[in-house]
């Protein structure tokens, strides 16, 4: 039976599709790490976790921020790292147990509450950490398949997760239960706008999405492939960014639907995942093992680690 990290890894990147939605059996006879049969939370330990004193950093593929820190998603690791002043640290270390709580994780976001929420393939399941550490909350009993875009609303109170094997998003209650669709939408990355509205890119023809999660329903804004293959996308202000994993860019899009090549080559070898703060946008690249921070005004960029 196929191994999540195994099909990944058969890929260039594991961004490559195909492997990522031929998958389902990676995870569906995950045998630990999930909510209760009855679908309340459960408390779980990442079993033989990575040990941080000597965790390097192998497959960055996608970032978030908390509380103005920078978190990044090591996939092949695995685990999750903060950035703590101008180091990183192991804030969730994963597992190289096939079939285990964080063996393969894809996504991260903040948790309203305090800590953060992991999307990971490898249980089918979103995780809350409340801190640092091998200890974890199942929310959702192995519900999802290939949980690798999430965010959460501006209430603080859901949670919407992009699952690439269903090809759809979901949402589920903060504090956990049985997710629910929304729209099917193939996310990739997904990121709120002020007025609600949840911004969706998949890889296919209709790349970009707006979602009504009032009314479950989505409209395309960005169609007809423009990009060779989105990694990840954020909303920022009053306009988009969306990766672009071959393209070895940065596209930036507009709620009408118009859409530019904002940065393209070097040093982007393969970027997949995007967040944005006020001044910055911070971009994961696998390929070069490296998070890139860039202006928003003169498009300088640094490495970060």
């Amino acid at each position: 039976m196929a191994q999540a990290q195994d099909d990944a890894a058969t890929a260039e990147t594991a961004e490559d599709d195909a492997a990522e939605e031929k998958a389902p059996a990676d995870t569906a006879a995950a045998d630990s790490g999930s909510a209760d049969t009855a679908g309340r939370p459960q408390t779980v330990e990442v079993p033989e976790p990575v040990d941080p004193a000597t965790a390097a950093v192998d497959y960055p593929r996608d970032v978030a921020l908390v509380d103005g820190k920078l978190l990044v998603v090591d996939r092949f690791l695995p685990g999750i790292w903060i950035q703590e002043g101008e180091e990183f640290e192991l804030f969730t270390p994963g597992t190289p147990l096939l079939r285990k709580p964080m063996n393969a994780p894809w996504c991260v976001t903040a948790h309203p509450a305090g800590g953060i929420l992991i999307g990971d393939s490898a249980t089918r399941e979103i995780y809350h950490a409340p801190q640092a550490g091998p200890q974890l909350i199942a929310l959702n009993n192995g519900y999802l398949g290939i949980p690798m875009a999430i965010a959460v609303d501006a209430s603080g109170q859901t949670i919407y997760v992009g699952d690439a094997e269903r090809r759809a998003v979901f949402r589920l209650p903060i504090s956990g239960g049985k997710p629910e669709l929304v729209a099917r939408v193939n996310a990739r990355g997904l990121s709120f706008d002020d007025a609600g509205n949840l911004w969706a890119v998949t890889p296919d023809a209709a790349a970009v999405q707006k979602i009504d999660v009032a009314n479950n329903s989505a409209e395309t804004v960005v169609d007809g492939r423009p990009y060779q293959f989105p990694g990840g996308l954020v909303w920022a202000g009053e306009e988009g960014f969306v990766t672009d994993v071959y393209g070895k860019a940065i596209w930036r899009f507009a709620a009408d639907g118009t859409t530019e090549k904002w940065f393209e080559g070097e040093p982007l070898a393969g970027p997949v995942g995007i967040t944005a703060d006020e001044t910055s946008l911070y971009v994961a690249d696998p390929k070069k093992k490296q998070v890139y921070r860039f202006d928003r005004k003169t498009k300088a960029v640094e490495p970060v680690f």
